[in-house]
């Protein structure tokens, strides 16, 4: 019989696989590993999940059986990314994370989540890491007394979410440039004739 309900199931079951706290994220984990399971862990943004995100969170997969994803807040996100971003909220990220077939458990990344809280309370097997990953040579020592091994995985798309969100803006300006010279002079004018 089919697996249908709990994180181990094919189907998206959001509740399960979502922890709400780092406490609830170690004891689900330990479970896992006390069945003999391999605990990958992995992180990021996911804000307009593109294919790189979907092909990723496979490779990432792959380092294991169950895989533990981050997912950063919108605070945390506007404080590094600008008060444009998350395009996305945070609800609806880790939502749709629940739906990628890879994903087994979620979290979502506060701001004021201590450094390395996630890494800590998980303990991964296996820290999987993007090629243009912040952590330095110390930090990723540091990192292995939290974690079994560290793997880095190059990107696996060639647009980023932020190339996307600029490449839409660059071709709206193409849409409305032509209009807005058709109609501004004419709003202007009418603006400083009130006056």
């Amino acid at each position: 019989m089919a697996v249908t309900s709990g994180i181990l199931s094919p189907n998206a079951n959001f509740e399960d696989r979502l922890a709400t706290s780092l406490d609830e994220m170690t004891r689900t984990v330990e479970h896992l590993k006390g069945l003999g399971y391999t605990v990958v862990l992995t992180s990021g943004s996911f804000d307009l999940i593109h294919l790189g995100h979907v092909k990723y969170l496979a490779r990432a997969r792959e380092f294991g059986d169950v895989l533990a994803v981050g997912v950063d807040g919108d605070a945390k996100i506007r404080r590094r990314k600008g008060d444009d971003r998350p395009m996305v909220p945070e609800g609806e990220r880790v939502e749709m994370l629940a739906y990628q077939r890879p994903v087994d458990l979620i979290y979502l990344k506060q701001d004021d989540d201590e450094h390395w809280s996630l890494i800590k309370a998980v303990r991964p097997d296996v820290l999987v890491l993007t090629a243009d990953h912040s952590y330095g040579a110390e930090d990723q020592e540091a990192l292995l007394e939290f974690c079994g091994r560290i793997e880095v995985v190059e990107r696996q798309a060639s647009v980023t979410t932020s190339e996307r969100i600029r490449q839409m803006y660059m071709h709206l300006g193409e849409r409305l440039g032509p209009k807005l010279a058709e109609v501004l002079p004419g709003l202007i004018d009418g603006i400083l004739r009130r006056r």
